[in-house]
């Protein structure tokens, strides 16, 4: 079918219907809607430059399986896509200590996502604060474990995107990208962290647009008059590296051993290389499809929340900030016997102020082992010890 408009010299043809049913098709199950014949056009051609890399990938991963497929944004440009945002100054050198594991039970699975240590799915939109999410939620994660799973509440990633200052070592730059390093330094300087519902986010999650303005007045009131009304909020000591880190070079001898250690103790914030991330659909991505696990390669941050090593192909389990719709409902699997994407590079562990008393202390690592069996053995896990 032709559109047609007058034009000084007769009629001129401007556009056709394509016919390709799988493009209908796909325009259906997405809804897509396009301004103009020429951008549906324009459209076209992504989605079958997206075919072809998709058909490529899923060649690289033949060792798990399809990982790849056609979703909602194989017609997209990359600008369109969904944002990453990690950039780190350029010779950045890791100074914070190293995090020891001792004695490491060695379960054949653990899933962090089967407790309350893991907070829902969040979704960063079209602003790059992907170190902003990751480094919020690995500080949810340490409140919550820390306490037994008594102080469980959703904390905010706008306050350390629009708060974090832009200069120095530490420097970040909101939706324009920063570390989570940076992000902890900002929160070990503030009065603490406030709960999402004092602070929520309001970066669009359809477009791009300036970094949220830091709300200073809100963040001086965090331990202030309206401590009260406010809500709990998080404040930090420090951080440590799960595993030493590794800031420059091919990263491939990344202590893994230690990086499984460490998630048995709790879920990481990691930072990766993303690059094929757009494409996944869901099973688990080889080190061969993900590409370089360098150093110089790391542009999203994210969270390791465990990792199962008795599938067919053993993967870690890492949650996205790129909504529910992503992946495995949220998530990704990466295979487990590589350093895929980079996953143990900058694997960070926050140290958060808790001030419980000694009897507080005790119920909460009753409580806290008692999370670490249902992580291991299952959500339908029971524990017959009352505290």
């Amino acid at each position: 079918m032709f559109r047609v408009v007058q034009s000084g010299v007769g009629l001129a043809v401007v556009g056709a219907a394509i016919a390709d049913p799988e493009w209908i098709q796909y325009k259906a199950k997405y809804k897509k809607h396009y301004a103009s014949d020429t951008d549906e056009k324009n459209r076209y051609h992504l989605y079958k430059a997206s075919e072809a890399r998709i058909e490529h990938l899923n060649e690289l991963n033949k060792a798990a399986g399809t990982a790849f497929g056609i979703n909602w944004m194989s017609d997209r440009y990359e600008g369109e896509k969904h944002k990453k945002g990690h950039v780190k100054p350029k010779g950045f050198v890791a100074t914070a200590e190293v995090e020891t594991f001792p004695a490491p039970r060695s379960p054949p699975s653990i899933n962090w996502r089967y407790t309350e240590a893991v907070t829902p799915i969040k979704n960063q939109g079209q602003c790059g604060s992907c170190w902003a999410f990751s480094a919020t939620e690995a500080i949810e994660s340490q409140m919550i474990l820390g306490t037994g799973g008594k102080l469980a509440i959703a904390l905010s990633p706008q306050q350390i995107a629009s708060c974090a200052p832009s200069t120095g070592t530490y420097g970040c730059d909101g939706c324009n990208g920063g570390f989570t390093e940076g992000a902890y330094e900002y929160v070990k300087s503030a009065p603490g962290l406030a709960n999402s519902f004092f602070i929520p986010y309001a970066q669009s999650l359809t477009e791009s647009a300036a970094t949220v303005a830091c709300p200073t007045a809100k963040v001086n009131q965090i331990n202030g008059e309206y401590e009260q009304l406010q809500g709990g909020f998080a404040q930090l000591t420090g951080y440590k590296y799960a595993v030493p880190a590794c800031t420059e070079g091919a990263c491939t001898n990344q202590d893994l051993k230690g990086f499984a250690a460490a998630l048995e103790k709790s879920p990481l914030s990691i930072c990766v290389n993303a690059g094929a991330w757009n494409d996944y659909t869901g099973g688990v991505m080889t080190s061969a499809a993900c590409g370089s696990m360098g150093a110089a390669s790391q542009d999203h941050c994210v969270m390791a929340t465990g990792f199962n090593t008795t599938a067919p192909v053993p993967y870690w389990i890492v949650r996205n900030s790129w909504a529910s719709t992503f992946g495995e409902k949220g998530y990704i699997y990466l295979e487990m016997a590589k350093n895929t994407c980079g996953l143990a590079d900058d694997a960070t562990i926050p140290q958060v102020k808790l001030d419980l008393t000694e009897e507080e202390a005790a119920e909460a690592e009753v409580l806290r082992e008692t999370m670490y069996q249902r992580a291991t053995q299952g959500p339908d896990w029971t524990s017959k010890v009352v505290v």
